[in-house]
């Protein structure tokens, strides 16, 4: 039998979901286990967001989204419907989604929503691993993972 899951992917300006705001969202939609004949990913969706200030230049060292990418972009309030169309029901898989939920559940989003936490899962299934990082865990497990920061 076939589920489907929304792996889920937020930048931030910070860490804080009370003080620091969404800058990106990334959402992919696969089907596991994925029919062999088939591509595994249903959909995807992407959008930055205008955080109404200036992104801190860490922030833009470590994820390469500069003030001049936001400018034109919406505001967050104007893309949740269409987030929450796109995720519906599906459980929502994120590398330490606890992360993703404090920002989103603050705007009502993903709330009591099922989880993954890919990250809790390495934990307890590789504990061989040193690192929990994607790049470390795709390193240990022979995978080729580039694009991370």
């Amino acid at each position: 039998m076939s589920r489907i899951y929304v792996a889920l992917d937020l930048e931030t300006t910070g860490f804080s979901p009370d003080r620091d705001m969404i800058l990106e969202i990334g959402a992919v939609k696969f089907r596991i286990p994925p029919d062999p004949a088939d591509d595994p990913i249903i959909d995807r969706w992407t959008t930055l967001i205008n955080p109404g200030r200036s992104i801190p230049y860490r922030i833009t060292r470590l994820t390469g989204i500069a003030d001049s990418d936001v400018a034109r972009a919406p505001r967050l309030a104007h893309v949740l419907d269409e987030l929450r169309a796109f995720i519906g029901n599906y459980p929502v898989v994120g590398h330490n989604v606890a992360f993703e939920l404090s920002f989103l559940q603050r705007h009502g989003i993903l709330v009591g929503q099922a989880t993954l936490d890919t990250f809790e899962l390495a934990s307890v299934l590789l504990p061989e691993a040193t690192r929990y990082s994607l790049g470390e865990l795709a390193r240990h497990l022979g995978m080729e993972f580039t694009g991370w920061h």
